[in-house]
């Protein structure tokens, strides 16, 4: 019995030992919070003899705003806002933009190439008045619009913007494009727009926005599909008033009861006219994926998730079949929108493309 205890004495001293090695003032693992306090102040550096010292700079100053050509906000609520995007292909480097009313297409590729496409464009559905390298600038000629048959379909849709009588208006069209900040690999289009009664003016003083930014938005469209087909021509075109291709647009059912709506058109027209459709419609859009070939809704549907009923928003899908494109209201890629739900919404759309 004495020998365990004076063992465990023994075994309590190494361990109190061991204690202070490890944690005491001296030890391994000692507080060094205070180790600052005994710091001391060295001499400072000296300049050898025969030597100068400069003072420091800021290796990457900031420079002074100036009155330079750029825009300088009076305060925080006159910062201007993002620029909103309208379209965008980013495979093809094109950008369709929008900035309180103002429209204009951001192209990433060559300026001569860019330059030698928007001639093709304009000169395939009309004629060229003039073109100017050195400007940038491109100018149609006259067109006389036309009436168009009652059941004109999407045609009808985009001229209802065109207002004549007997084909009495002329419309012209300007095409420019700028290189920003001397990049020719970006480039900046814009397209204006001005009618008259004719007999039409000999000089046209164009006006700061286009007479009919509708009209002028449907070109757009049309010259982004220009622009993604590597310059060519793609089915009728607005400029040149090419009525004899109507586009169909057909509600009926898939194999499992769904409505969906099949447009006879190719997938890229298909895009643009659901996304016009949708604006006319009123159907509010949060965001688009062109490559999925997705318009998400600013709709919600009450679906029943892991036996819950849960609010998600709503997609309208469009994907391509022998028949045509088929657009269809769904909640994800698994799941479908509420049958009648589904209907109206694509109601709506097949009401606004006619």
């Amino acid at each position: 019995m004495h020998v365990l205890r004076a063992a465990l004495l023994f075994v309590v001293l190494i361990a109190l030992s061991g204690c202070s090695y490890l944690f005491g003032d001296e030890g391994q693992f000692r507080e060094r919070a205070m180790d600052y306090q005994q710091a001391q102040s060295l001499p400072p550096l000296t300049v050898p003899e025969g030597m100068e010292s400069k003072p420091l700079q800021q290796r990457y100053p900031i420079p002074s705003v100036g009155n330079g050509p750029f825009y300088q906000p009076q305060d925080s609520d006159s910062i201007p806002r993002p620029q909103s995007l309208l379209n965008v292909n980013e495979a093809a480097g094109l950008e369709l933009r929008q900035d309180s009313g103002k429209l204009w297409l951001v192209v990433e590729r060559p300026a001569e190439d860019l330059w030698q496409q928007l001639n093709e464009f304009a000169s395939t559905n009309v004629s060229i008045d003039a073109s100017d390298r050195a400007s940038g600038v491109i100018e149609t000629g006259w067109l006389a619009p036309r009436r168009l048959p009652s059941d004109a379909g999407f045609w009808k849709s985009v001229w209802r913007f065109l207002t004549f009588s007997g084909g009495e208006h002329r419309d012209r069209f300007r095409i420019t494009m700028q290189s920003p900040a001397g990049n020719l690999d970006t480039n900046v289009v814009h397209i204006n727009h001005v009618r008259f009664d004719s007999p039409v003016p000999e000089t046209v003083t164009w006006p700061q926005e286009p007479e009919n930014t509708e009209l002028v938005t449907v070109v757009y469209d049309e010259l982004m599909l220009f622009l993604e087909q590597g310059g060519r021509k793609v089915g009728a075109s607005v400029l040149s008033q090419d009525l004899r291709v109507l586009p169909k647009y057909t509600m009926t059912r898939d194999g499992n009861g769904y409505p969906i709506l099949v447009i006879n058109l190719d997938f890229n027209r298909a895009w643009l006219s659901i996304g016009q459709a949708l604006e006319r419609s009123r159907i509010g859009v949060t965001d688009l994926d062109r490559t999925l070939g997705i318009y998400y809704l600013a709709e919600t549907a009450v679906v029943e998730v892991d036996d819950e009923e849960d609010e998600r928003e709503l997609q309208l899908r469009l994907i391509s079949s022998e028949s045509g494109i088929q657009v269809s209201v769904q909640v994800d890629d698994d799941t479908l929108a509420p049958e009648q739900q589904s209907a109206h919404i694509l109601n709506r759309i097949r009401e606004s493309l006619q």
